[in-house]
């Protein structure tokens, strides 16, 4: 039923309140953008059903004894804090191929015309903010990807529950590169193109994290997100999320694509990841473990 659902539904919801060229504006201005109701209600309740469907199957491989681990299973990342719940989920699309067409049908397809060129999927998750869930301390994505080829990657992030202050939302720092103008560490050309690499923590439980004295700099901006909202934003845009105080989850999957020009590098990050799960590259600003934390 869920697979012919997905081809009456997989079309874009119409959402188009500015023309394509006020949207790529304004993501070139601010290194984000927010489309509100992007998907329709059947498509939210697909969503929130794979939601579903990929959690059981996690908890179900936490649940397996260490030495019973099965080779290409879905990657389960658990909480530092609670290693019997699901942090996050990865390589969801190479196990669930409904939901593989359904993003190529509606977040690329999105993306590329958004953009005027193709863009292919280089990764992709779904976080799980239960309540008491921990916090993505400031970080930016990119130095999670420098190791690969592409220098630049689009994250869309499908929002699955309402996301509020209080269950921690995603935060994004508003024009992150003006107050870092005058700063001499950081290279000027590069700051220009919102493209400049923050100096960050190495090492420890905040592996990956801005150093506060730049974090602290920026006015950050939360996205309080409805269930079926569509957030794009760039690798290099600071962001983070406070931990879940709330009663009710905060879920959201994460699919995060390059350029088609730049090659076509999932395979070899999963490949990569799945050698070394544990390499501290993979838990950049993340409430979970790797061999530093």
């Amino acid at each position: 039923m869920k697979f012919l659902l997905f081809f009456i539904v997989c079309s874009v919801h119409c959402f188009a309140v500015t023309t394509w060229q006020e949207q790529r504006d304004s993501f070139n201005k601010k290194g984000y953008l927010w489309i509100k109701n992007f998907y329709s209600e059947q498509q939210l309740l697909l969503l929130q059903s794979w939601a579903d469907e990929i959690h059981t199957d996690a908890q179900n491989i936490l649940a397996l004894p260490s030495n019973q681990k099965i080779p290409g299973l879905l990657i389960v990342v658990p909480e530092a804090s609670d290693p019997s719940q699901v942090c996050r989920t990865e390589d969801m699309l190479s196990l669930y191929p409904d939901l593989h067409h359904f993003v190529q049908g509606t977040v690329s397809s999105f993306l590329t015309r958004l953009f005027g060129e193709p863009y292919v999927l280089f990764k992709d998750k779904l976080n799980f903010k239960w309540p008491g869930g921990g916090a993505f301390t400031p970080h930016q994505d990119f130095p999670a990807y420098e190791n690969f080829s592409p220098r630049s990657h689009v994250t869309a992030m499908v929002c699955i529950d309402r996301a509020s202050l209080e269950n921690g939302c995603l935060q994004v720092a508003e024009e992150w590169w003006k107050p870092l103008a005058h700063d001499d560490a950081i290279d000027r050309e590069e700051l220009e193109a919102r493209r400049a690499i923050l100096p960050y923590i190495i090492g420890g439980v905040n592996h990956g994290s801005i150093e506060p004295e730049y974090s602290e700099k920026f006015t950050w901006f939360p996205l309080e997100t409805s269930p079926g909202d569509l957030v794009i934003f760039t690798s290099f845009i600071p962001h983070y999320s406070e931990p879940n105080r709330s009663s009710s989850p905060r879920r959201a999957m994460l699919f995060t694509l390059n350029k088609l020009t730049e090659g076509d590098h999932r395979g070899a990050y999963y490949h990569a990841k799945r050698e070394d799960p544990l390499n501290p590259v993979f838990h950049i600003g993340t409430p979970t473990k790797a061999r530093t934390k």
